[in-house]
């Protein structure tokens, strides 16, 4: 992805960018690509943000994290983010790969996860050792516990507060995911579903085409 900074962004300082105005210091990692128009509320949601990949998140045109979303990255993580999606106090975990589309509306409370784990299920002693090594680790990074599984929201996708999408899951486009809904198996497209876990309660219509696009250019250019 070409970079385009934001104006609102002030120029390198010691390899992290630094948003004007920002109440945070932390700064944003260089590995974080801006497409044009993107807005970043704070840094403070980079601060556990430790992706050593080329390209550790991508925020596509217009793009927007808002309200303190939180990026939760862990070596190996890479994010990507579509045109005019919306982050809005979402908290993302990524170990492996999260792509989120575009025209997305991810909501508060939210929360996307590659890895998951059943802390009831690991040795004691697996997880004595992973919380030494967190200690030890200067940048308090948490290990993870399990392989990731890819996460995709595709196009036109809208998650409602304090929804949980988990490892594996595929979110079909123009879903509706309901709030405080857990999804842990795919969601086909124009689908509504609710609860925990999730299951589907309504079908849209797709009325999101490039042809309805153009008919609502069209109508709307009257």
């Amino acid at each position: 992805m070409k970079e385009n900074i934001p104006t609102s962004l002030a120029p390198d300082v010691g390899a992290r960018r630094h948003l004007e105005h920002d109440w945070y210091a932390g700064g944003i990692p260089a590995n974080v690509r801006f497409a044009e128009g993107v807005y970043v509320d704070t840094s403070y949601g980079f601060a556990a943000f430790h992706s050593e990949c080329a390209v550790g998140l991508a925020l596509g045109d217009a793009a927007g994290a808002y309200d303190r979303t939180t990026f939760v990255v862990g070596p190996a993580g890479q994010i990507n983010v579509g045109a005019y999606t919306v982050l809005n106090g979402t908290y993302i975990v990524c170990n492996g790969r999260i792509d989120i589309g575009a025209h997305c509306l991810v909501a508060w409370g939210s929360v996307l996860t590659d890895t998951w784990a059943d802390a009831a299920a690991l040795p004691v002693a697996l997880r004595r050792e992973v919380l030494r090594a967190c200690a030890a680790d200067p940048a308090r990074r948490l290990p993870a516990f399990a392989e990731p599984r890819a996460v995709v929201l595709e196009d036109n996708v809208w998650v409602g507060f304090d929804a949980v999408v988990l490892p594996g899951v595929r979110v079909g486009r123009g879903s509706v995911v309901g709030c405080k809904t857990v999804v842990a198996e795919d969601v086909p497209p124009y689908a509504v579903v609710v609860g925990s876990p999730a299951r589907v309660v309504r079908r849209l219509d797709a009325d999101d085409t490039e042809e309805e696009r153009k008919r609502a250019v069209r109508e709307y250019a009257r």
